[in-house]
């Protein structure tokens, strides 16, 4: 199993974050409403964690810059989770399969994590990716 698709929802609403009309990695996307210096616009990241492939849309892809992270659908700004090393907010999504996504804000950081408060739910999120394996 060398990749490992996440999708992922609102904290707020619960809403689905997946857009299968934007494509990264030959996959669905997750989109996120981004703010950068005044300017809205949409970010697009990988599901596949791990890979750092994003597409910025209406807002330019400037480097250490740090994107101001909502929902789509409800325009709710995504929970800060801690700071990150860089100083930059960390925030969090929801996995379908419980657990938590986190991920740095600054544009280029690749500080994410993946938290789980139950085990059978990583098992879960690792036998969905490979039944076979876990036969």
């Amino acid at each position: 199993m060398s990749q490992i698709k996440i999708e992922v929802s609102c904290p707020s609403c619960r809403k689905s974050l997946m857009n299968s009309a934007v494509q990264i990695d030959d996959f669905p996307s997750i989109e996120i409403s981004a703010k950068i210096s005044g300017k809205a616009g949409q970010l697009y990241l990988s599901q596949i964690y791990g890979s750092y492939q994003k597409k910025f849309v209406g807002v330019e892809d400037i480097k250490d810059t740090v994107v101001d992270c909502s929902c789509p659908q409800c325009h709710k700004p995504f929970p800060i989770h801690k700071v990150c090393d860089c100083n930059a907010p960390v925030t969090t999504l929801n996995l379908d399969i419980g657990g938590r996504i986190s991920f740095c804000t600054r544009n280029g950081c690749q500080y994410h994590s993946v938290e789980f408060e139950n085990l059978d739910d990583a098992y879960l999120l690792f036998k969905k990716q490979n039944p076979s394996y876990y036969a």
